[in-house]
C-alpha cells in the first residue's frame, strides 16, 4: 500500500456516488483541471465525476474516460437554458461540489442550487463583508483564496486539502480522438506533408496580444528551426482577425516555407496536429497546455506572465515545477524562454499598461533558439 493510501484510509474520506467540478474559465483553466479529476477517481474510484464548464471550452475533456458528463453552460443563455441547468444540477444529487471559478458569483449559485452534502469554494479576502454574503451562503466548506506562489494545478488541489485526498503523481490529460487523427493527417498529406515528415507547431498568438513576440522574431524562429534541425514548421493560430493577421505578417517574412493553418482548426483538430509534431513553441496560451498534456517537448515563451503559476506542466510532477524569477527554465520535457530581468514577470498587460511587453518585443531568435532542446529535436 502507497503512503498516500494508508493517509487516505486513516482520513477515512466520507463516502461519494456524485461529485461535481465547476470551472467557469478559459480553455487552459479547464484542461488543467484534470489532474484533479484523476485524483478524485483515485479516491473515489466507485464515484461518477461530472464537470460544468463555459461552452466551447468542454472541447478539452471530450472522450476522457474518467467524466461521465460534461455540462456546457453557454454565457447569454435564455431563462430557460438556465432553469434546465439548475433543474439538472438539483435533481443530480451531487455528494459532493467543488467550484474551480475562484469566487464567481456565477459558480456560487450554481453550487447553492445543487444542495450537495459538502459544497467547496473560495473566501474573498480583502473585499467588504457583503461581496462573500452569497459564498457563505453556498459554500458549506469554505476556504481560502489561492496564493499566487504555485501552479494553478496545485491551487486547485489545495481547494480540497481538508478531504485529504492522495496522489502520487499529477497528469494533465487530453485523449485525441482517432477521427480528428485521420483528418488532420489527410490535411497534412494534402499539404505536402507527409507521414514520416517531422513537424514543429508554433503557436505564436494569444487572445492577449502583450503576451506575443514580434512576428518578425517567430519568422526567424522557424527559418532557424528548418536551417539547423530540418522541421517543418505549422503555423497555428485562433479563427480571429487579430491573430491571423498576425500570422499573415510571419508567412510574410519568413525565408523557409512553412505551413500556416491559422483560425482553420477546432479544438480537437489542434490536440491532433500537437500529437503529431516532435516539438511545440509557443506563448502563454491554451495549445502550450495541450503539448504539455500530450507530452511533446515544448517551449513556451513568458512575458509579463507568471509561469510559475501558468507554465506547461511536467506530466508525472507533484511538486512545483517553476520558481518565480526570470531567465530559462526547464521541467521534464518542457522549457520556459523568458528575459532574464528584475522586472520579469511583472503581471501587467504590457509595460505599464501598454498592451506592448518589451521583455518580448527585445527578445531575439537566438533567446528563444537557446532554449530548444538540441539533441531530442530533428530528423
Amino acid at each position: 500500500m502507497n503512503d498516500w493510501e494508508e493517509q487516505r484510509d486513516a482520513a477515512a474520506l466520507p463516502a461519494c456516488r456524485r461529485i461535481l467540478v465547476i470551472k467557469f474559465k478559459h480553455i487552459g483553466d479547464v484542461l488543467l483541471a484534470t489532474p484533479l479529476v484523476r485524483v478524485l477517481h483515485e479516491n473515489y474510484p466507485q464515484a461518477t465525476i461530472s464537470l460544468l464548464v463555459i461552452g466551447a471550452t468542454g472541447a478539452v475533456l471530450e472522450g476522457n474516460p474518467l467524466i461521465a458528463c460534461v455540462w456546457r453552460y453557454e454565457r447569454g443563455d435564455g431563462l430557460v437554458s438556465l432553469l434546465t441547468l439548475y433543474r439538472w444540477l438539483y435533481r443530480s444529487r451531487f455528494d459532493l461540489v467543488i467550484d474551480l471559478s475562484g469566487g464567481g458569483d456565477r459558480g456560487a449559485i450554481c453550487t447553492w442550487v445543487t444542495q450537495a452534502r459538502d459544497r467547496f469554494g473560495h473566501l474573498k479576502t480583502r473585499v467588504p463583508w457583503h461581496r462573500n454574503l452569497i459564498n457563505r451562503l453556498a459554500y458549506n466548506r469554505l476556504q481560502p483564496e489561492p496564493d499566487h506562489e504555485h501552479h494553478t494545478i496545485l491551487r486547485d488541489l489545495a481547494m480540497v486539502a481538508p478531504l485529504h485526498l492522495g496522489y502520487d503523481r499529477l497528469s494533465v490529460t487530453l485523449p485525441v480522438l482517432a477521427g480528428f487523427r485521420k483528418k488532420v493527417n489527410t490535411l497534412l498529406v494534402s499539404k505536402g506533408i507527409s507521414e514520416a515528415t517531422a513537424i514543429c507547431v508554433i503557436h505564436p498568438t494569444s487572445r492577449w496580444m502583450f503576451k506575443c513576440p514580434p512576428p518578425e522574431t517567430m519568422a526567424q524562429v522557424a527559418d532557424a528551426l528548418w536551417e539547423r534541425h530540418g522541421l517543418r514548421v505549422v503555423f497555428t493560430c485562433a479563427d480571429n482577425q487579430v491573430e491571423k493577421n498576425y500570422i499573415a505578417k510571419v508567412m510574410g517574412a519568413v525565408r523557409s516555407a512553412p505551413l500556416s493553418l491559422g483560425g482553420q482548426l477546432e479544438l480537437q483538430e489542434m490536440a491532433a496536429l500537437l500529437a503529431r509534431a516532435v516539438l511545440y513553441v509557443g506563448v502563454d496560451t491554451a495549445p502550450s497546455h495541450m503539448a504539455a498534456a500530450l507530452d511533446i517537448p515544448s517551449v513556451v515563451i513568458f512575458g509579463p506572465t507568471k509561469p510559475h503559476l501558468w507554465g506547461p506542466w511536467p506530466n508525472g510532477a507533484v511538486q512545483q515545477p517553476y520558481p518565480r524569477g526570470g531567465g530559462h527554465h526547464q521541467a521534464g520535457h518542457h522549457r520556459i524562454c523568458r528575459m532574464d530581468w528584475a522586472c520579469v514577470p511583472c503581471d501587467r498587460d504590457g509595460c505599464d499598461g501598454c498592451k506592448v511587453s518589451r521583455c518580448l518585443i527585445e527578445m531575439t531568435v537566438d533567446d528563444i533558439m537557446a532554449s530548444i532542446p538540441w539533441p531530442k529535436v530533428g530528423v
